[in-house]
């Protein structure tokens, strides 16, 4: 994977290192994260017209499973269990946010999640 898209994800909206579809699956994750979820039609017809409807059903699947567990992990108050606190990006010298902070905020991204 190309280390600027790691160290880009938190500014992934500016960032020129994502393809459209890269920022589309990324808006879509984030949509449908928020609470309430905020899919828009266009948005999952751009995505169900790129990736077909398999891949579409198992992307919603995938970013409902790990929204799942950051809500449950923030719920019971679990954090990494023997894994850093925070993920380094390598090669920059750089710490991202630790899965609690997101699990804490309900973003629930896959991410940035450390279990």
């Amino acid at each position: 994977m190309d280390r600027r898209k790691l160290h880009d994800v938190p500014v992934w909206r500016d960032s020129d290192a994502y393809t459209p579809l890269e920022r589309d699956v990324m808006e879509y994750a984030e949509a449908m994260t928020a609470t309430p979820p905020q899919v828009g039609d266009d948005l999952a017809g751009r995505l169900r017209t790129a990736l077909g409807e398999p891949a579409f059903v198992e992307l919603t699947a995938i970013v409902a499973v790990e929204n799942l567990r950051s809500r449950i992990n923030a719920a019971l108050d679990l954090t990494s269990q023997g894994f850093k606190d925070a993920c380094e990006v390598p090669g920059t010298g750089r710490t991202g946010r630790t899965g609690r902070t997101e699990a804490s905020t309900g973003t629930g991204t896959a991410a940035a999640t450390t279990d």
